[in-house]
């Protein structure tokens, strides 16, 4: 069988160890994974994802055996709350990433990289030496989402190029980044549909879901605002992940915002796995609200959309170019103006998902990416 190698930021829901990760990134790349596997390509994740604790804490890494998979920590250290500590595991980190690459990476292997800006310098350079080709999964342009120095701007925009093949999850971003015309996939996101579990929330409430992060810039705000201008029978929810306090400001919105609204408004807090799956699938629709004029929003895309899809969800967004032009786009009630207003008449409106129609355009666009990614590796 064959084998690729796979770095990221990942770490799974059963860890005996709290590590920094992104949840929905790891979600992603566990889909893609399933995808190699049934391709008979075997993946051995290498994660940068360390401890995370405001005490004291040593995680001594090693091997981790999934499936066919293998899953590679490097020792890591805190308390992380603390700048020193925090710097110097990270420092040990990168020495431990370097020399395992050093030993263990072949010339012209390829290998899978989760676009981060963690280590995208240290990758850049390490190409240089190991002339090995990457395959970059550039899920967004991160100068384009929040403030980064001039160093992180020029690490990114060297990483980016030194890609030998690009997954994306939009053609826009492809046509943005890809100027030489490398080999390339696009890929939303997940493309699995989840099994109806059969439940709901006993009510003859609609229930709207907003799941995500909590960063202002993504939109959590406005549609928990929303509420203020939906009558009785609404109740708008609003669970996800982010940083103190972006998590004290969304929680502060609910509250201001329930105490002046006929319908209702609750944050529901970060949930995972199974529980995740049944909560959505107690909800009606699910909101994708963002900012037309961030300049990440011409060229990502909301991964929360085909989550909403997958669990039989109808889907009320903003409309910009990335989503409008998505393989989903037909699947989606749009709104033109981003604002709680303009959110709650979209609820309103929205009309009922087909159910039937989802899960057929979610299961072609799975069987289309399994030959895409068998593609690309041969290509």
């Amino acid at each position: 069988m064959k084998r690729i190698k796979y770095i990221s930021y990942y770490d799974t829901l059963d860890s005996t160890v709290k590590r920094n990760y992104v949840l929905a990134a790891s979600n992603k790349m566990d889909y893609i994974i399933s995808a190699l596997n049934k391709s008979k390509v075997a993946v051995d994740v290498i994660s940068f994802s360390g401890c995370i604790s405001d005490k004291f804490c040593y995680d001594r890494g090693g091997l981790k055996n999934k499936g066919i998979n293998t899953i590679k920590y490097f020792s890591s250290f805190g308390p992380t709350t603390n700048g020193i500590f925090r710097v110097l595991s990270r420092w040990w980190q990168t020495l431990q990433f370097v020399l395992w690459f050093l030993f263990n990476v072949k010339r012209n292997e390829q290998i899978l990289i989760y676009h981060s800006l963690g280590y995208c310098k240290v990758l850049t350079l390490l190409k240089r030496v190991k002339k090995c080709i990457y395959i970059g999964e550039i899920e967004e342009i991160y100068q384009d989402v929040s403030p980064t120095s001039k160093y992180l701007q020029s690490a990114e925009n060297a990483f980016i190029e030194c890609c030998d093949k690009y997954m994306f999850p939009t053609q826009l971003l492809n046509t943005k980044l890809n100027i030489n015309g490398k080999p390339y996939l696009v890929i939303h996101g997940i493309y699995e549909v989840e099994t109806l579990r059969n439940v709901s929330c006993n009510d003859t409430d609609i229930h709207v879901v907003y799941a995500g992060t909590f960063d202002p810039n993504k939109g959590c705000c406005a549609a928990a605002a929303a509420a203020e201008f939906l009558p009785q029978g609404y109740h708008i929810h609003i669970c996800g992940f982010g940083t103190h306090s972006d998590t004290l400001r969304i929680q502060e919105v609910v509250e201001q915002t329930a105490k002046k609204s006929q319908s209702k408004v609750t944050f529901d807090g970060l949930l995972k796995g199974e529980e995740f799956i049944c909560f959505l699938q107690k909800c009606h629709i699910g909101l994708s609200p963002q900012s037309p004029d961030a300049a990440f929003n011409m060229t990502s895309f909301p991964s929360k959309i085909l989550t909403y899809l997958a669990n039989g969800l109808s889907v009320v967004s903003i409309r910009i170019p990335a989503i409008e032009d998505s393989k989903v786009s037909s699947c989606i009630s749009y709104y033109d103006e981003q604002s709680p207003q303009k959110i709650a008449e979209a609820i309103m409106e929205c009309r009922s998902v087909n159910a039937e129609f989802n899960c057929h355009l979610l299961s072609k666009l799975d069987s289309e990416f399994q030959d895409d990614i068998v593609k690309i590796l041969e290509n």
